[in-house]
């Protein structure tokens, strides 16, 4: 938002009219990926191969970011054939590592 803009708006409340702002806010905008865009695996289905994880896919926390990291990073364990491990979303957040067995 232009400076100036943000300088009116802070006028218009009651009490700053007078208030003096001394450099502008600025805004963080973060483009994500709808989770309708996505596998239960986490991999695209617009773009083959990636495999998104963390605030990417529209995630708020940092833990929820960290504990998607690992969908992912099964994935290739999946796609080889070697080894069955399948993370559901529900078992890619961190607190409940706790609980699993390997």
């Amino acid at each position: 938002m232009p400076f100036d803009v943000q300088v009116e708006m802070v006028h218009s409340v009651p009490g700053l009219e007078q208030a003096v702002l001394l450099r502008p806010a600025y805004a963080v905008e973060y483009d994500y990926a709808p989770p309708t865009q996505l596998r239960p695996s986490l991999e695209s289905k617009i773009v083959e191969k990636p495999v998104l994880a963390g605030q990417i896919n529209g995630t708020s926390g940092y833990e929820e970011a960290a504990g998607q990291g690992s969908s992912p990073g099964s994935t290739p364990f999946r796609n080889s054939g070697d080894n069955n491990l399948s993370l559901s979303r529900g078992m890619t957040v961190t607190s409940e590592f706790s609980s699993m067995t390997w």
